[in-house]
């Protein structure tokens, strides 16, 4: 019998990488809940809801039809800074919501794979373990842990995946730190980076093979989803112009107290991925080889759209 999966969030950074595998099995029926945009009627077509998931009624009546086996939770709000500000809309988008998705799994009895952060801890000694004690220091991370502490509570089958600072294609041209560095250094335009902030990096693909193993395995609990290599900003800017050969002497490195952020960050954050690797069979690549492959889906794309505008134009 085929899964019924209901995503929210499909065109994120990570929501995106795991709808276009979800939408590649047989075995699966895909729900991806989502406002409809002229820039993503093109993606989906036959899987994609049009809907605002914070629109709670209509959301139970997608629900009520879906009755979904399994529900991912790839929507969030994520600018950590505006959070500080926007209190009330982060908190309904990543918390209000996740009750509401509780509640879903109880009635339809649902597997529930939610996406937390590093940012539930303080950075005081990262990397961090699934057992380590959280102690966030800003408003989004507080939501990010308030939303764990729900589906904790709630006894139903779930999965956490806490993650970190991520990379990846998405279709819609969604920025992130690394294609930011990316389209800076191609342009041999100087930038300065934090040396004092430390993560570790993953791609969003490897996230979403990660999450095919979770719901084939039936994987419940916590779960660190992050690259082996623990760097700083500028480590990972470095890396960018290694693999992509890049003028490194673009890049300087600055502290923490050289920007002004709306928002505290943790220092020393990143998670330990052993967990994941071991009880889930996958191995995360490092940050060299998850660049290379990155690399070559961009210029993949590259070399589509320049024959498309070859076309276009002998046309």
């Amino acid at each position: 019998m085929k899964k019924r999966i209901v995503i929210l969030g499909p065109f994120g950074k990570v929501g995106e990488a795991i709808t276009n595998l979800l939408v590649q099995e047989k075995n699966c029926d895909v729900f991806a809940l989502s406002k409809l945009t002229d820039e993503k009627t093109k993606y989906w077509k036959n899987y994609h809801i049009n809907i605002d998931i914070l629109d709670f009624n209509e959301l139970r009546n997608i629900f009520a039809f879906a009755k979904p086996d399994i529900i991912i939770n790839a929507a969030a709000y994520t600018n950590v800074d505006d959070a500080e500000i926007e209190r009330a809309e982060c908190w309904k988008l990543n918390v209000d919501l996740v009750n509401r998705l509780v509640r879903y799994a109880k009635i339809y009895n649902s597997h529930l794979i939610h996406f937390s952060s590093d940012y539930i801890f303080d950075g005081e000694a990262g990397p961090y373990l699934e057992t380590s004690r959280p102690n966030p220091i800003n408003f989004y991370g507080k939501s990010k842990l308030a939303s764990e502490n729900q589906i904790k509570l709630a006894k139903i089958r779930s999965s956490i995946i806490r993650t970190n600072l991520l990379f990846g294609h998405s279709a819609l041209n969604k920025p992130n730190f690394v294609s930011n560095l990316i389209d800076s250094l191609k342009h041999n335009q100087k930038i300065k980076v934090v040396d004092s902030l430390y993560s570790s990096p993953i791609l969003t693909n490897d996230i979403a093979y990660g999450v095919i193993r979770i719901i084939l395995l039936e994987a419940y609990g916590i779960y660190n989803f992050s690259g082996p290599n623990y760097l700083s900003r500028y480590g990972i800017a470095k890396a960018v112009a290694d693999v992509f050969g890049f003028n490194q002497s673009l890049i300087t490195p600055i502290e923490l107290t050289d920007i002004e952020f709306q928002a505290r960050r943790p220092i020393k954050a990143g998670l330990l991925n052993q967990k994941a690797q071991k009880q889930l069979g996958i191995q995360f690549q490092n940050i060299t080889d998850a660049l290379g492959e990155y690399k070559s889906v961009l210029e993949l794309h590259q070399t589509v759209r320049d024959m498309a505008t070859v076309k276009h134009y002998h046309n």
